[in-house]
């Protein structure tokens, strides 16, 4: 609840831009420090996750903000701007000085001198224009995914050699907290690069350069020696040299492995295995496990009955209690608690009430010949598949015809990434489902995140025509209007109106059934320092040993 506070505090009190002309106000950057580096300390760190990543480029679809894929987004990787995990405020990484809103639609950043890349390439204006043009055009960017999902189509005008502009298609007011996931490749090393060598390697600005990705095996990093700080805690010095990522599906093998002294972090080894490790961490991540329904294609989940049965019919709290002990609490809304949009009434879950549940799927004509199956990969959290499972039972007691399919991570990514924005004009509506799996995904299990706390993240991206991960697309009339609206709202009360009111007719919907927000449980070394931030994503160089 703490971090509740701040986050409402932090989104209800920043300052809302103007409307045009707009006066510009830099945000000052304090002057770097570094670190003093660590004595008499181990030099190398080994983090266990619960898969390989399908991708290390920075720009390339598979680099998503989970935990997989902290080598591309950052640790070899320094994007354009950060949320403070204290004071959830925006700050800099390595590149940029400040920054000011120029217009409705414009903003301008300030670079710092003396960046390079890991290959040695200079980090100037033209530099960064090359990435902020590929990640903000919705063909480039992979049909809406990665950054162009916070906040639409972006283009980049350089002003000088150390200054950029980003010119928004549509008025963006909070723009600097949606380039949290803007990163970039050294540009004349990614425009010689193979397809294959783009997908292999981040050539960025991170704390880390990419050594060695023996695929199926681990990853290996090297601290970057001309990675220059800048004031803020998520940009200090590495102080450990090298540092590898390797993977384990189970909860229990990544515990044992912190235990055996084989790796000095376990991400999310589950609450069972609590007691093998020599420390644990507990905390949320920012992230709502959710069912995501097709409700554009299935025969049977484009029925808001239907989806309204099948909520009803999940018996959450018992659940929480049999496969999480409690740890894990009933949830409703797509975001998390502290999100601007987000409030008590829309994210309440949806309660357990089979008799309604069968009501439901009676008056909708539910036809059972239609099966409904729960897509899901294995490790992606603790307890998934059980959960999954579990899930499907309560359902076949009602009557559904419901199963469950377990797939590899790439595969999954597919049914996932089969959605609305595949289409040139993004209206799926009347379309045939898209590549790459051609076909209805019924329901995927997914946890989503959303670090800029605010809903226009979620809007754009699983709700909205724009997006490959969305199966919505305008299916209340002016829904899709009303995105639009709201995104371009500078903050304030009537920007929490209209997300609170888009929210609520996500909910009224059932888009979406929701589970809970994860709480997570870390394993780790007795000697390592390090505190989780409020998301999924993890900093090396803010990891030290005693």
């Amino acid at each position: 609840m703490a971090i509740v506070a701040l986050v409402a505090v932090a989104c209800g009190t920043s300052a809302e831009p103007q409307a045009a002309p707009v006066a510009s106000t830099t945000v000052p950057i304090p002057s770097p420090s570094t670190p003093v580096p660590a004595t008499d300390a181990r030099d190398t760190v080994v983090l266990v996750t619960g898969e390989e990543p399908t991708t290390l480029g920075a720009l390339s679809d598979g680099c998503s903000g989970n935990v997989p894929s902290m080598v591309c987004e950052e640790v070899a990787s320094d994007p354009f701007t950060w949320i403070d995990t204290t004071t959830f405020e925006v700050v800099s990484l390595t590149g940029v000085e400040g920054w000011s809103q120029e217009a409705p639609n414009r903003w301008r950043f300030n670079l710092r001198e003396g960046v390079t890349f890991h290959n040695g390439e200079a980090w100037n204006a033209a530099a960064a224009k090359v990435s902020i043009d590929w990640s903000g055009d919705s063909g480039t960017a992979g049909h809406g995914m990665g950054t162009y999902g916070f906040h639409g189509g972006i283009q980049a005008e350089v002003v000088d050699n150390m200054t950029v502009d980003i010119v928004c298609d549509i008025d963006c007011p909070i723009l600097p907290r949606t380039t949290i996931f803007l990163k970039f490749q050294a540009p004349e090393w990614w425009t010689n690069a193979s397809e294959d060598e783009r997908e292999s390697m981040t050539v960025g600005l991170g704390p880390y350069k990419v050594v060695n990705w023996k695929r199926g095996v681990e990853i290996e990093l090297e601290a970057y020696e001309d990675y220059k700080p800048n004031s803020s805690f998520g940009s200090q010095a590495p102080s450990i040299k090298h540092a590898f990522q390797v993977w384990r599906n189970e909860g229990l093998v990544r515990a044992s492995m912190v235990a055996a002294g084989e790796a000095d972090l376990a991400f999310e080894i589950g609450i069972a295995n609590r007691d093998l490790v020599p420390r644990v961490l507990t905390g949320t991540n920012n992230e709502v496990v959710l069912l995501v329904a097709d409700n554009i294609w299935h025969p049977e989940l484009k029925k808001q009955k239907v989806r309204e049965a099948l909520a009803l019919a999940i018996d959450c709290e018992g659940l929480m209690e049999a496969i999480y002990e409690d740890l894990q609490s009933c949830y409703g809304t797509v975001s998390q608690f502290g999100t601007v949009g987000v409030t008590l009434d829309n994210s309440a879950p949806y309660g357990y009430d089979t008799v309604r549940a069968k009501e439901l799927l009676d008056e909708a004509g539910y036809d059972p010949e239609n099966e409904i199956i729960i897509y899901t990969r294995e490790g992606r959290f603790y307890n998934d598949v059980e959960l999954v499972e579990a899930v499907v039972g309560q359902w076949r007691e009602i009557g559904v015809n419901a199963k469950s399919v377990i797939m590899e991570g790439s595969k999954h990514q597919e049914v996932r990434r089969s959605g609305c924005g595949r289409f040139e004009d993004r209206k799926c509506v009347g379309e045939e489902p898209p590549e790459p799996f051609f076909a209805s995904s019924h329901f995927y299990l997914s946890p989503t995140s959303n670090e800029s706390m605010d809903m226009q993240r979620q809007l754009l991206l699983r709700n909205s025509c724009g997006n490959v991960n969305s199966r919505v697309c305008d299916l209340v009339p002016g829904f899709e209007d009303a995105i639009q609206e709201a995104v371009q709202t500078p903050l304030g009360p009537e920007r929490t109106r209209k997300m609170e009111e888009l929210t609520n007719t996500i909910r009224d919907e059932v888009y979406f059934i929701p589970f809970f927000e994860v709480v997570t449980v870390y394993g780790l070394a007795e000697d390592l320092v390090w505190t989780p931030r409020y998301d999924p994503r993890t900093r090396i160089n803010t990891m030290s040993f005693k």
